[in-house]
């Protein structure tokens, strides 16, 4: 072999030698994933991180791990993503609460999540449930708003706060009953409940994975939930729609998000191995048994629902005043 095929065969070893570990370096993951959740343990937004973390490590082989950041109503886990490389390694776990109804009432976030993040799957939802306090002797949905029509401005319902869910789903009962429940905003759902029970409050619209139990034992009583079609958990409890509402279809939801900037193959790649892994038959027992539905959507779906529920809920708020906490 004479010099210069010596040479070119050394250089052509050398570039296939790069591209090799090019290659490895590109391979994703290649490090631990995290999903970060922007409220303490426990709450359902932590319980899908927890899942959507299961899945990415089975699917990859390599540990995914949630990390929970909360304080400054996301704001603290959220600044804690964007701080990190949009690569597709740091996920934040969110949905109806944290993603749409903050900017509905507060266009000045400190971090805007619609224009922030972007969607990479829905996993889940769950179903608000319609309980009532020890004091409304109604037994259905036409009789409670038969009672509030003839009490204008004496009732109340319970929410977790002003432009969370509850709070925008109460206001929307109004718009559709042509009642006048007045907003009383706890800062817990354990506080609801007990002011469910000791008459305090008139009625709430409560997550279903935290009451489904209680009304299941009889300590809260229900007169119907706010999906489409009635809920595995409380099979004997009418939807809204069933209720005489037909418009009033209601469910949170909760998915994964990558800070902007992330590249659209890994935010599909992701999107996919979310969608496939969330409809395992442990998985879904999984969710199902913590009071949620399996509801997936890819990437591309899940941006377009994000789109239709921010622009359905400003809509809600628009129509009913509803105003940020002064």
């Amino acid at each position: 072999m004479e010099r210069r095929d010596v040479l070119r065969f050394g250089m052509a070893c050398s570039a296939l030698g790069l591209a090799g570990k090019a290659g490895a370096q590109d391979a994703f993951p290649n490090k631990m994933i995290k999903v970060v959740v922007a409220y303490p343990p426990g709450g359902v937004t932590d319980l899908a991180a927890r899942m959507i973390a299961e899945i990415l490590t089975k699917e990859y082989g390599k540990p995914a791990i949630v990390e929970n950041k909360g304080g400054g109503t996301g704001t603290v886990a959220q600044q804690y993503i964007l701080q990190q490389p949009a690569d597709g390694h740091v996920l934040l776990s969110g949905g109806l609460g944290g993603q749409v109804l903050p900017v509905i009432l507060n266009p000045n976030l400190p971090v805007n999540p619609q224009t922030s993040f972007v969607p990479v799957a829905q996993l889940a939802e769950f179903v608000n449930v319609l309980v009532v306090g020890k004091d409304i002797k109604a037994q259905s949905v036409a009789e409670l708003i038969e009672y509030a029509k003839s009490r204008p401005g004496k009732l109340n319902y319970a929410t977790n706060g002003v432009g969370t869910s509850a709070h925008f789903t109460s206001e929307l009962l109004n718009l559709q009953a042509g009642t006048q429940f007045v907003h009383i905003p706890y800062r817990s759902s354990s506080e609801i409940i007990s002011g469910l029970r000791n008459g305090d409050v008139h009625i709430a619209f409560a997550n279903a994975p935290t009451v489904n139990s209680l009304v299941q034992g009889g300590t809260l009583r229900a007169l119907a939930v706010t999906s489409a079609q009635r809920s595995k958990a409380l099979p004997n409890v009418p939807t809204m729609v069933e209720s005489g509402l037909t418009e009033f279809v209601v469910t949170s939801w909760l998915g994964a998000y990558a800070p902007v900037g992330t590249p659209p193959d890994i935010v599909k790649k992701l999107g996919d191995v979310i969608v496939k892994g969330a409809q395992q038959p442990e998985i879904v027992q999984r969710l199902e048994t913590a009071g949620f539905q399996l509801a997936v959507k890819d990437s591309a779906a899940y941006a377009d629902f994000n789109r239709d529920e921010l622009a359905r809920w400003k809509d809600v708020a628009r129509r009913a005043n509803i105003q940020p906490e002064s």
